[in-house]
């Protein structure tokens, strides 16, 4: 089966034994009947776990492991992450040549994305007809348009610019039914209309999905998910009304954010009452925790530990602010401390757990509070204030006063970058926000670091030694042209293998 997909080689995977132990189908759809897999509703519920899983575990390269790639590429491209120099993975995405180059993540994402729709487009086509419990056929039906507005949401917000930009800017075509070898080939949708399918099947979604249904796992797409989507869209489609509307009800059923003990735990477990929603690792399904080898920047157990904070960055932060704490310069963690020369500023956020697996968070209530301030923001609602001191009192930052307008705006976009660093929104909120990156070359090339060593009976020595420190060096396109806004560097291009499979792109 290959790696890519085009409109001639969609395929349905079917997973036999749902999200832990699955036996992979690679049938056209053409010979969906024969398997009659959607004629119960266990089948389809099947179909729509095993395409949750293909979406978050398939790897194209040890650099592409899954949804979670497309996370990671957002941090990489943005102000705040410096990517350590000769470390495999993500490297080109810092420097800006992946995504510009049309390969790796660019045919990665449209190949999961767009098998992902289509499974989702077989469910809906089915479920109406299919044998078992209606709570269970409702349910379903509204998890499989969740998801697909979820991917058209990608889309949208990956493939174009912002909207208000050009809201008839062509970006990549909608399919809402099944495809298979002799379907037409589909045309690129404008963002308005990618963005209004995403927003639709999400609609959709909240009707079907019972308010009242508890899932067994985070994984699986609730009520309130759906929500915090529908803020989260509406927010990137400049629907204020709305995403203030959305926000404000999912924080009337979920308002807490986690306290100081919880933050410093690693981001590697979804049972964290404040993670909305996440993806479940376990010793036997465990392919989306290689992600944490390049988050995990000081423990041992990681390989590459590239994902670097900017000095910078720690800048921004208050004293007293415990996130600030968990920022400090230090060597690799597996370098030997009297031999090395070289320090990178590590944010200890995210730590494996043991066994190298960690969980994938996917949405936290401190995002939903961030979105509800800036929507209110935008609609000059005073509550926007409180919404942004809500997330800085949980972090014990100094609260914003008196701020109002474009300060407020700027205030909050600068909350977003502390609090949510490394979850994957950084390049998605400068694109969305007409904005161009701003990196700065770290101004001083040695600093004075101290350390612990034992002497040979075994007592605590301080030393200190002159380090090399390291900052931002990718510090403008590739072409050598200064970072700006609304760049085509920024946005993910249609792979070479679909314009020619295509005709209609």
């Amino acid at each position: 089966m290959k790696r890519y997909i085009t409109y001639t080689k969609v395929f349905v995977l079917l997973f036999a034994l749902g999200l832990t132990s699955c036996e992979l189908d690679t049938s056209p759809t053409d010979a969906i009947e024969k398997k009659e897999v959607f004629k119960t509703v266990s089948g389809s519920e099947k179909v729509l776990n095993g395409s949750w899983g293909q979406l978050m575990e398939t790897f194209y390269t040890y650099a592409n492991p899954g949804f979670g790639s497309f996370l990671r590429t957002s941090d990489a491209m943005g102000n705040d992450v410096v990517y350590q120099t000769n470390k495999y993975g993500f490297g080109s995405h810092y420097q800006f040549n992946a995504l510009y180059g049309k390969g790796g993540t660019n045919t990665h994402s449209w190949s999961l994305t767009y098998k992902t729709i289509n499974n989702m487009n077989n469910i809906l086509a089915y479920i109406d007809d299919s044998q078992g419990d209606a709570g269970d056929r409702r349910r379903i039906k509204g998890q499989a348009y969740a998801l697909r507005g979820f991917m058209y949401l990608h889309l949208a917000s990956s493939y174009a610019f912002a909207i208000d930009k050009d809201p008839n800017a062509l970006t990549a075509p909608i399919y809402v039914q099944p495809t298979t070898a002799n379907s037409q080939p589909g045309k690129r949708a404008t963002v308005t209309e990618l963005y209004n399918q995403a927003l639709k099947d999400l609609e959709e979604a909240l009707v079907l999905i019972p308010e009242g249904y508890a899932r067994d796992q985070k994984f699986q797409i609730d009520y309130n998910v759906v929500l915090g989507l529908l803020s989260r869209g509406n927010l990137y489609a400049r629907n204020w009304e709305k995403a203030k509307e959305y926000s404000d009800r999912l924080l009337a059923k979920n308002d807490y954010l986690m306290n100081e003990a919880e933050y410093k735990a690693g981001f590697n477990d979804a049972n964290n009452r404040e993670w909305i929603w996440g993806h479940l690792q376990t010793p036997d399904q465990s392919d989306a925790s290689y992600q944490f080898h390049f988050l995990d920047v000081t423990s041992k157990d990681s390989y590459y530990y590239s994902f670097n904070a900017d000095p910078y960055f720690k800048d921004l932060f208050d004293e007293g602010d415990y996130r600030k704490s968990m920022i400090n310069w230090a060597p690799d963690p597996s370098a030997d401390i009297e031999k090395t020369g070289v320090v990178w500023m590590r944010y200890g956020k995210f730590k494996f757990k043991a066994g190298q697996i960690a969980d994938i968070v996917l949405m936290r209530t401190s995002e939903i509070y961030l979105i509800n301030a800036e929507a209110k923001a935008r609609l000059n609602n005073g509550d926007a204030i409180n919404k942004l001191n809500e997330v800085k009192r949980a972090r014990n930052a100094t609260l914003a006063t008196n701020l109002s307008g474009n300060e407020l705006l700027e205030a909050i976009w600068i909350e977003r970058r502390k609090e949510l660093f490394g979850e994957g929104f950084s390049l998605v909120d400068i694109v969305r926000n007409q904005k161009a990156v701003v990196r700065k070359k770290y101004e001083h090339d040695k600093i004075e670091y101290s350390y612990v060593v034992k002497d040979e009976e075994g007592r605590e020595i301080t030393k200190t030694k002159l380090m090399t420190a390291n900052g931002h060096y990718a510090l403008n396109f590739p072409d050598k042209s200064p970072f700006v806004a609304n760049s085509p560097y920024y946005l993910y291009q249609i792979p070479n293998v679909e314009v020619r499979e295509n005709p209609n792109l």
